[in-house]
């Protein structure tokens, strides 16, 4: 998604506000980024913000001191009024969904239909259901897309009266190198491993045999793990201008680096509703969070 705070003054002609030139304020979660590098995505957000301005004939399209903002000051500058767009986590989507406009959701390509996260075992191995794992080693996924990890896990080992993860399994490593989360479930040096099924289907058409030696003890429901918002107060037309220019991103070199950051093909707009299933998630994993340990079923 969009990321970090940056200023967006739009062509007069495309706002109607009382200030045409007043800008669109915007920023994204440094959380979105999991994985990736920083630097370049920061880079590429600047130049890409400078083509926006010049696309739509404006004066500046500048970032407000960085790129990428902490999470919580982020949704405190949007709960404030101080943000108008805002690319977030689903955790932190929950946050700010009542200020959110209910038509302008925009959501890279490949999560508009929700990805589903992917618990692998050895297809020889003893486990054959989620509490066989009891005291399992795990190796996850360090990406962007896995941000509600946590929360699955945490919804899928109460379901079954199983404590927390942090109570369930020895050890819970994260690698945000794909290979290194695969391989070491493939040559039984950790019991199971997590990760997108699409990283999963990457992992399989380069290696066919992975496919035929590990399965899937757990499947995630589906879910959306990133959205870029817009606060409800934000002008129609200036609204319209910043997503025609998302929607259009790889038309121009610095917005094909995003997608290519990204690994999707661009972006679509979706109504907040596509959100309802992943928000009840992480209403339950709220839920749980604030459960005391020892009311948990399951807990030692």
């Amino acid at each position: 998604m969009m990321a970090g705070a940056a200023a967006i003054t739009l062509d007069p002609g495309l706002c109607q506000a009382a200030n045409a030139s007043a800008p669109l304020r915007l920023a994204i979660s440094a959380e979105t980024l999991a994985g990736a590098n920083v630097s370049d995505a920061r880079a590429a957000y600047r130049v890409w913000l400078r083509e926006v301005a010049i696309q739509y004939g404006t004066e500046t399209a500048a970032p407000i001191s960085d790129i990428f903002i902490p999470s919580e000051e982020l949704i405190k500058d949007v709960r404030l009024g101080r943000l108008d767009c805002y690319g977030v986590t689903a955790l932190e989507f929950a946050q700010v969904a009542d200020l959110t406009d209910p038509d302008s959701l925009v959501i890279q390509d490949y999560l508009a239909n929700g990805i589903e996260y992917v618990l692998l075992v050895q297809s020889n191995s003893p486990y054959k259901k989620i509490g066989d794992l009891r005291g399992a080693r795990i190796v996850s996924h360090l990406h962007r897309d896995m941000v509600l990890l946590p929360a699955w896990l945490n919804i899928l080992l109460a379901s079954n009266n199983l404590p927390a993860p942090e109570h369930f399994f020895a050890s819970q490593k994260l690698n945000d190198n794909l290979n290194q989360v695969v391989l070491p479930v493939f040559f039984r040096r950790v019991d199971g491993a997590c990760m997108a099924r699409r990283s999963w289907e990457t992992a399989m058409e380069l290696n066919p045999q992975l496919g035929r030696d590990l399965r899937a003890l757990a499947v995630s429901p589906r879910i959306i793990p990133i959205i870029f918002g817009f606060r409800r107060s934000t002008s129609t037309h200036a609204r319209k201008a910043l997503i025609d220019a998302i929607l259009r991103i790889e038309t121009v070199p610095a917005g094909q680096q995003i997608v290519a950051l990204y690994q999707s093909h661009g972006f679509v707009v979706r109504p907040t509703a596509v959100m309802n299933g992943t928000l009840e998630m992480v209403r339950e994993f709220d839920r749980l969070a604030t459960q005391p340990a020892s009311l948990r079923k399951g807990h030692p």
